[in-house]
């Protein structure tokens, strides 16, 4: 079962904060539809290293889609040529949006990524007219709070806990404009247990499989 409620949240961001017991970085975000929080992993709960990378010269592949846009929530199919993300198929330009060997490795405990996370959001923050586009799952809780979490990869997961998130085009990210230099940047996360060999309903596929599907 793919992950609920697959959307991307635009808005003004505001300063983050850490917490919760298996910490996020909640950035709260302002919309014409409300206040609503998006939750950023910057540690694994179930023991595996993140992986992480900052692109500070991405492009998006559809920008102009993203421009258009209203702020808020807006729910996203899970399928190729709309703004859905998927980290093992999506090419941009040709390259890959997203690759595993670009990543950097956050051992357990590390706070790197949360501090490099916080300074990219503060430049948003500090551009007049910055924007945050939050891929992931839309969420309500019972006390009203909105948002956005599994901003992440979400395939590759192996037999158990997280095995029923898997999906393609349903990948999560962070993407900031900054339109006073005209820059985007990217914010990929994934986990060491995530396979980067899925199958069509991103799930690891074995190696048997895999030299199947190249022959």
């Amino acid at each position: 079962m793919p992950v609920p409620n697959y959307s991307v949240l635009k808005g003004d961001p505001q300063p983050g904060v850490v917490s919760g017991s298996n910490p996020h970085f909640r950035i709260p975000v302002n919309t014409d539809s409300g206040m609503f929080t998006i939750d950023v992993n910057v540690q694994s709960t179930d023991g595996s290293e993140v992986l992480y990378v900052i692109d500070q010269s991405f492009t998006p592949a559809a920008p102009d889609a993203l421009l258009a846009l209203g702020t808020g929530v807006t729910a996203l199919d899970s399928k190729p040529g709309g703004l859905a993300l998927d980290f093992v198929r999506e090419k941009i330009g040709g390259a890959p949006m997203v690759a595993k060997a670009g990543m950097s490795l956050l051992p357990a405990g590390e706070n790197t990524m949360q501090d490099q996370i916080a300074v990219v959001v503060n430049r948003a923050i500090q551009d007049a007219q910055g924007v945050v586009y939050a891929f992931g799952s839309a969420y309500a809780d019972a006390n009203g709070q909105q948002g956005i979490h599994n901003i992440h990869m979400n395939q590759g997961n192996p037999p158990g806990r997280f095995e029923k998130d898997n999906g393609v085009w349903q990948d999560g990210a962070l993407f900031l404009q900054l339109p006073s230099t005209n820059q985007w940047i990217g914010v990929f996360v994934a986990f060491q247990t995530e396979s980067w060999t899925t199958d069509g309903k991103g799930n690891p596929m074995t190696a048997a499989a895999n030299a199947s599907s190249l022959a």
